[in-house]
């Protein structure tokens, strides 16, 4: 990894935290500007809270609609925002002779909420046809469906944008009040990569964002997984072409000695077109256009998941096969070939994607959001690059017991579909 990717840090006495990381190739700025506060943390009367504030910061009743966006775009930039059940955040991409431009505007977002009433209703309604956008898609369901049963009870499996019944209560004083407490000083990070002086940054960072106050830093209630039944399998029928499967389990999480094993044995599954189940699914059945592997993170714990689509008619076939794989990879391991692959191609997306400014000013942002020992990426590269097979095969059997899955499915399918709901033979656990 370059020297000039390496990030200078400050944190002020406010709390907030600010990353500055010189990218000298690129004639473009990013800004990103994370809360720690996520949906997870929110009370089920509050549910969808933040995923309305998040929507909030882009209104301003003083200003015409889509003032703060539009000025972003008359600097010739783009801006997003997302929630996540423990971070929320703002990022923006201009020419880099706009970033102070951009930077300013980002400030009011955050810092200046002013929640116009009219405003609020407006965005109430275009969250409930969100709610309600999601609520027609089969995969949704699926999805949904596996979340809550992870974790039964817990922000983390609830909706991020909330349900019908919780955004239609949300009043102004309960958005304003969370505005507040998402982007107080401990809760803040401030993250710039650009061909820029970093310390000249991070003084005019300091000078934005050093009067915001403290605040509280965000707390999530604490989970406890007590293991899964066997079996546990939910059929949803709703109308659609095609038939939806989700199927997830939970892994050791950020802090643990195994997670870049995890993450490579996710890789041999459902990263690239080489990946297990994309060559045994599509390639060799041609039961599914997609199918994907993914390894992500709440609070102190891992979540693998295993999402795909096939005709109704092939759902059991598919979802057995994907169960047999899953055996078999518990029970003999991980092969030289799809061991190297995975690791090449996950290193080399990490190298790739570092080619853009927005990455790097995302990535310390979430390494200080979310990471119990923040790394900078040649370090998380290194870690990857280190790791073995048999650390992966490892990994594979300690997690992938027979009762490991929670499945759901979801689609037009009749009521004597029978889906599989163990790894039959898998010698984990």
């Amino acid at each position: 990894m370059p020297a000039a990717l390496t990030a200078v840090q400050r944190t002020l006495s406010n709390g907030v935290h600010l990353v500055a990381t010189p990218v000298p190739h690129t004639a473009a700025v990013s800004l990103y500007v994370a809360s720690r506060a996520g949906s997870g943390s929110e009370p089920v009367e509050l549910s969808g809270v933040t995923h309305f504030v998040e929507h909030m910061l882009f209104r301003h009743g003083s200003h015409e609609p889509g003032a703060f966006a539009c000025a972003i775009e008359r600097l010739g930039g783009q801006i997003n925002a997302a929630t996540e059940p423990e971070l929320t955040a703002v990022g923006a991409k201009v020419p880099s002779e706009a970033w102070n431009d951009a930077l300013q505007i980002v400030a009011r977002m955050v810092h200046e909420p002013t929640m116009d009433p009219d405003e609020i209703e407006k965005e109430r309604t275009v969250i409930l046809d969100e709610l309600a956008l999601l609520d027609d898609l089969p995969e949704e369901s699926a999805r949904r469906s596996v979340l809550a049963r992870l974790w039964p009870n817990h922000p983390f499996g609830r909706e991020i944008a909330g349900t019908a019944t919780t955004v239609r209560a949300l009043t102004r004083d309960a958005l304003l009040r969370r505005a507040v407490e998402m982007f107080a000083g401990r809760n803040t990070i401030v993250s710039v990569a650009g061909a820029l002086d970093p310390s000249a940054v991070l003084d005019v960072l300091a000078d934005v964002f050093g009067s915001v106050p403290a605040g509280s830093r965000e707390a999530y209630p604490v989970f406890h997984a007590n293991g899964q039944e066997s079996g546990r399998v939910q059929v949803i029928r709703r109308e659609a072409e095609q038939a939806y499967f989700s199927i997830a389990g939970f892994t050791p999480g950020r802090a643990s000695r195994d997670r870049y094993a995890i993450e490579l044995l996710a890789a041999v599954l459902g990263a690239g077109f080489g990946a297990r189940l994309v060559l045994e699914l599509r390639e060799r059945h041609g039961l599914a256009y997609d199918v994907s592997a993914e390894l992500g993170y709440c609070g102190k714990h891992g979540v693998l998941s295993i999402d795909g689509a096939t005709d109704p008619d092939d759902l059991t076939r598919a979802v057995a096969i994907v169960l047999g794989e899953l055996s078999d990879v518990a029970d003999r391991g991980v092969t030289e070939e799809e061991f190297e692959r995975a690791r090449a191609y996950t290193v080399g997306g990490l190298v790739r994607s570092l080619e853009d400014s927005a990455v790097v000013a995302a990535w310390h942002a979430r390494e200080q959001a979310l990471e119990p020992s923040p790394l900078p990426p040649d370090a998380l590269i290194d870690r990857v690059r280190t790791v073995a097979r048999s650390d992966v095969t490892a990994s594979a059997q300690a997690c992938l017991a027979p009762s490991w899955p929670l499945i759901a499915v979801a689609g037009p399918l009749s009521d004597n579909t029978d889906i599989p709901t163990e790894l039959v033979g898998s010698g984990g656990g």
